[in-house]
């Protein structure tokens, strides 16, 4: 029975080094609550005292530390690339927008029924003065 037990937990730490556990998200870290939680079990019941987990936890440790390994190993190309990507997006936006609020003060300043606000407040200021 302990043996059947024994075996949940190592078939939930292969998912979780595989990265497509059941129970918990992917790219959980390892260890022994993630494992446990993992194989359907309360947190904290993979406890070192227990000597039906002697072989279990070398194990755990040992993919915890290979995967703490891999992600120092390779940094985060990917988000580098998709903010690099949303950076040049939103500056082809800015220069967009921008040649679009030319284009309308253009317009804007070619139609004769339309004054400038701030132009036409300055001119009856000028002429209240004198």
């Amino acid at each position: 029975m302990i043996s059947d037990i024994i075996k949940h937990y190592e078939a939930a730490l292969q998912r979780l080094i595989d990265n497509v556990p059941d129970r918990v998200s992917p790219g959980t870290k390892i260890s022994n609550d993630s494992v446990a939680l993992e194989a359907g079990r309360k947190k904290g019941s993979i406890k070192k005292k227990r000597d039906c987990f002697d072989e279990l936890i070398p194990k755990i440790k040992a993919a915890a530390a290979e995967q703490k390994k891999e992600n120092s190993a390779k940094p985060n190309k990917g988000a580098e690339k998709l903010f690099k990507d949303l950076y040049h997006e939103s500056l082809a936006r800015e220069l967009m927008l921008i040649s679009q609020i030319d284009e309308l003060d253009k317009d804007l300043s070619a139609l004769s029924n339309v004054t400038n606000i701030a132009t036409h407040k300055e001119k009856n200021r000028k002429a209240a003065k004198k």
